[in-house]
């Protein structure tokens, strides 16, 4: 084509030539730019999955808490440790926030529309009053200028890489900062007497001189943390052999597209829920209280006394009771005249039958003997009762709260009364009768009350007590992959033989919940794309994905759930191919 003369024919075929190398080169393009949603979109999600654990080690201090209660401690020490986790989670959260709204920065002037998802927002209270904080970003997939560098560069570099303007410049310095509050919130404290404190250096060089200050036992936990949050002021890169140093803004964001500063910002978010969750597994570390084992939670009523005369009251709690239903507790107890001798009491284990005996008082009294820090401790207790008279108790037999959007099983019943002659009403929930049980639906507010009534001969109404319970939203269900749940290894022979996910409650939750999955999608460690479906099936895709899986692979899900309600709300999981 370069000499002699063209035909027509000739000339066409050499600007299809040409055309076809622009189109092929713009598709390349556009595949690496794609590459960085889906990149983007991994990351985010293992940050949800962090989000998840660290929202999970924080519940665990409210957990120690009632142990250190229920031992005869005062709970000092636990809410001392959780007021130092209250102030990471909020400095985390703002952090988070900053990185979102400047993510949100490039994609807005690109876009002229905002890109948070106002819906996840979170609102928390910390030493400025309560600030409303955000948490996600709508898909960056939907970005239509994604592809365009110039705004990156130009809000975090400007004109001269080797001097990025202070934009570019804060977002190191923001990270740096919030690494060092929280690691002063780690090392500072007292102990045994002594007081120690910690105090960031500039760099990883002065680590061995700033841990002098602290306690020596949280010299590798401070370091970890440091380092884990370490951004160098200037980045060296190999380029072709050639080694170039930049400022730390000019190599992240220097002519990257917007989807790749994008998920440059969302790697941040990530590191910082990663350290996140070194911070709180450190603080939890600090309070040493033995826990106690339960699987089952219930709520009882009790009084000193099971008597009351007709128009005095009598002084009636509701508590939550958890407790272990796998164990069998040991105790010894005696009845009325046996409760002065010791001697004479009785082995049993947590449940007594007590007979109704002869009309009157009656007393038990006897000790349950617990294991505190691997020692069976003797715990002494005592119940009076009295053969008799009516008393009302309300039994509320999936769990001590009503769950909105759910109908809770109530029963309200009152000896003396027959059960047709036994209602119940209620403030803050409606409550309609089905069989045997009333079903709760509890309103907007956080507080419900039902109380029992009983109809008398003469056709009057007496109330037997009102009983108040928190109104609580249904916690989210756990995702199964056939019968392996969230969280779990699975070997690959069943995740080849696996097609369809569930939303359920695993078995420690006695809640009769039924849920549905509205569409997912999965990822494979080393795959080159994500799969997506609806309804809880794994579709050819996913299943032929599923056949490629192996050992050491991760498989992850974002499941969309339909709750009770009609709700939807997103839950993750993750499975580890053995």
């Amino acid at each position: 084509m370069a000499g002699g003369k063209e035909t027509p024919r000739q000339k066409m075929i050499g600007m299809m030539y040409l055309v076809l190398t622009a189109l092929l080169a713009l598709n390349v393009s556009k595949q690496i730019v794609a590459a960085f949603v889906t990149i983007n979109d991994k990351l985010d999600y293992s940050a949800n999955i962090i989000n998840d654990k660290n929202h999970g080690a924080y519940a665990g201090f409210e957990k120690k808490f009632i142990t250190d209660k229920a031992q005869g401690g005062d709970g000092k020490l636990v809410k001392y440790w959780q007021e130092k986790a209250d102030v990471v989670a909020y400095e985390t959260a703002w952090i988070v926030d900053f990185l979102l709204k400047e993510s949100n920065r490039m994609i807005e002037e690109s876009e002229k529309k905002s890109w948070l998802v106002e819906e996840t927002a979170v609102e928390m209270t910390g030493p400025e009053g309560t600030q409303k904080f955000y948490t996600e970003l709508m898909p960056l997939s939907d970005i239509s200028g994604m592809d365009n560098y110039d705004i990156p560069t130009n809000l975090y570099i400007g004109g001269n890489p080797e001097k990025p303007v202070e934009d570019g410049l804060e977002i190191r310095e923001k990270i740096i900062e919030y690494r060092n509050k929280v690691l002063a919130i780690m090392g500072t404290y007292e102990a045994g007497g002594k007081k120690y404190t910690f105090e960031a250096p500039e760099s990883a060089e002065g680590l061995p001189e700033a841990l002098k200050t602290a306690n020596v036992d949280d010299t590798a936990a401070l370091a970890n943390f440091f380092k884990a949050l370490d951004l160098p002021e200037e980045v060296t890169q190999k380029i072709h052999g050639e080694e170039i140093t930049h400022p730390w803004p000019s190599a992240m964001f220097d002519h990257a597209p917007i989807v790749a500063a994008a998920a440059i910002f969302t790697s941040l978010k990530l590191d910082v829920r990663n350290a996140e969750s070194l911070a709180y597994d450190f603080l939890l570390s600090k309070v040493d209280v033995q826990e106690f084992d339960f699987n089952k939670i219930e709520v009882m009523a009790f009084a000193p006394a099971s008597y009351v005369n007709q128009g005095d009251s009598i002084p009636l709690t509701v508590q939550v009771a958890a407790y272990d239903s796998t164990a069998k507790a040991k105790i010894k107890y005696g009845i009325d005249a046996d409760t002065a001798n010791p001697d004479a009491w009785k082995d049993g284990d947590n449940k007594i039958t007590l007979g109704s005996g002869s009309p009157g008082a009656h007393k038990v009294k006897g000790v349950m003997y617990v294991k505190q820090r691997g020692v069976d401790v003797p715990k002494p207790w005592e119940f009076s009762y009295t053969v008799g008279q009516p008393m009302g108790v309300v039994s509320l037999p999936d769990l001590n709260v009503l769950y909105r959007g759910y109908d809770n099983k109530v029963q309200g019943t009152a000896s003396g009364f027959p059960s047709d002659r036994v209602t119940l009403s209620g403030s803050g929930v409606t409550l309609s009768k089905k069989g045997e049980f009333y079903i709760a639906k509890p309103g907007s507010g956080r507080e419900a009350s039902i109380s029992v009534n009983g109809k008398k001969e003469d056709g009057g109404s007496v109330n037997l007590g009102t009983f108040k319970f928190r109104v609580l939203p249904l916690p989210k269900p756990t995702i199964y992959l056939g019968q392996v749940e969230d969280g779990s290894n699975i070997p690959a022979n069943v995740l080849r033989a696996s097609n369809r996910l569930f939303a359920k409650y695993p078995p420690e939750v006695p809640l009769n919940v039924k849920f549905s999955i509205s569409k997912w999608t999965m990822n494979l460690t080393g795959a080159p794309r994500e799969v997506s479906g609806s309804g809880g099936a794994l579709n050819s895709q996913a299943t032929s994905m599923l056949k490629n899986a192996k050992k050491g692979n991760t498989v992850s899900f974002m499941c969309t759930v339909k709750m009770p309600d009609g709700s939807t709300k997103r839950k993750s999981a993750a499975f580890k191919v053995t």
